[in-house]
């Protein structure tokens, strides 16, 4: 039985053991580490938008998460191939994998084109994206652009994901429903990257109602907890927010999701690594305790 006490010990020691772990790791000791799971924990890379690629890797290591979700401003969209390896390369003496690239905001057909490129070069599976038009000054979900992302998920074979923005943005897939709705009917590579802090703060919609609906059209998963069920929510540490993760883990688990589970931490981000810490280490309590 898990009480709230061991509950919190595990969570504890696994950030203890985070601090001394080695900075590389076999997949096996990975998968061991992640209990067998079939999806991976990683940090989204806007989490890290004032850090350069050395700051974040040093941060990665020291909560032992060994995936990141590559950013534009760590790697360039323009990358060369010697830059495209030199950064892989960096990565893997930390010991950390990038998996997918984004989310990039696209408005034009050259915009998706040259993000296919990218992810290619990059070599990546995942491509978190937000496709979209002006109208005035205003950005608003594009079908036509869709159409076009349709296309090129047959071509590439690489998996479009698009992002949620919640209410801030209610006219650019301000939740979940919204991208399902445009996507119906597309090539089942073209999903979602759910961010299940803006679904919850889009009127308080359920992140564990949102997994289990459209399981097979999420590709990236943008793990966080929000203060409120509302416009006025903010990020805060996962273990004080409002979304019930706990029912949401068991939520990803029975669905058999298998990508990435990417904490984006949007609290403190001059200074993040503490709320990174607790959040991780909260999760991978959950992780631990619902087994």
């Amino acid at each position: 039985m898990t009480t709230r006490r061991t509950f919190f010990k595990r969570a504890g020691l696994g950030l203890a053991a985070a601090a001394g772990a080695p900075a590389l790791m076999t997949a096996k000791a990975q998968q061991t580490q992640a209990g067998g799971d079939s999806f991976k924990l990683a940090i989204a890379g806007y989490t890290f938008h004032k850090f350069n690629l050395d700051q974040t890797l040093e941060m990665l290591k020291k909560v032992d998460v060994h995936y990141l979700c590559i950013k534009d401003f760590h790697l360039p969209i323009k990358s060369t191939a010697e830059e495209i390896a030199a950064f892989h390369e960096k990565c893997a003496s930390f010991g950390v994998t990038g998996y997918g690239v984004g989310p990039i905001y696209m408005s034009s057909e050259e915009a998706v084109n040259n993000a296919f490129a990218y992810a290619k070069r990059v070599g990546v599976k995942v491509l978190v994206g937000v496709p979209f038009k002006f109208v005035g000054k205003k950005r608003v979900a594009s079908a036509d652009l869709l159409k076009l992302i349709d296309a090129k998920v047959r071509e590439y074979g690489i998996k479009y994901a698009i992002h949620n923005h919640g209410p801030d943005m209610p006219e650019l897939f301000p939740n979940a429903e919204s991208g399902i709705e445009m996507i119906k009917g597309m090539d089942k590579r073209v999903g979602l990257c759910l961010d299940i802090g803006h679904q919850f703060r889009d009127g308080g919609r359920c992140p564990v109602k949102a997994m289990t609906d459209y399981a097979d059209r999420i590709h990236d998963l943008h793990i966080k907890n929000v203060t409120a069920p509302d416009k006025s929510g903010r990020g805060i540490e996962m273990p004080r927010g409002k979304i019930d993760m706990t029912a949401f883990v068991r939520a990803v688990r029975k669905t058999g999701y298998a990508g990435a589970c990417s904490l984006e931490y949007e609290k403190d981000m001059n200074d993040p690594l503490l709320g990174i810490a607790e959040s991780i280490g909260y999760f991978r309590g959950i992780m631990d305790a619902t087994r």
